[in-house]
């Protein structure tokens, strides 16, 4: 499971889309549609799914730290995501969901591997 880094505040969430957390999204929203459908646009609406989200993942991501065997940290609630927000971190935090999101269900972007030569050249070798 990979958990996703979101600052806040001088605080660090570390955000987590597992199986608990789709189906209290089909809870909270239906099942009908993407995930992500809920975060989109510029409504209060949006912003109140925003807020829900990261406390969703946020407390699943701190539960699996702690299963880990990792120092409890506080979980937060949908209030604190609500109040501490600027409109810069909306964006970001949108970013942040989706990446959990994408991670949860295995989809996340890998990054280009670098291609060492010396490598390449002394397996050709060895072989």
């Amino acid at each position: 499971m990979k958990l996703i880094p979101f600052e806040l505040d001088k605080q660090e969430y570390h955000l987590l889309f597992n199986g608990a957390a789709l189906f209290d999204t089909y809870d909270q929203f239906g099942s009908e549609g993407s995930v992500l459908d809920h975060i989109q646009g510029n409504s209060r609406d949006a912003f109140d799914n925003i807020c829900w989200y990261l406390t969703e993942l946020a407390t699943q991501g701190e539960l699996y730290r702690r299963y880990a065997g990792y120092d409890k940290q506080p979980i937060p609630g949908v209030d604190l995501f609500a109040v501490f927000l600027s409109p810069l971190d909306v964006a970001r935090a949108r970013m942040a969901i989706q990446a959990a999101i994408a991670a949860g269900f295995g989809q996340e972007k890998e990054k280009p591997r670098e291609i060492d030569k010396g490598l390449l050249e002394l397996e050709k070798k060895t072989d």
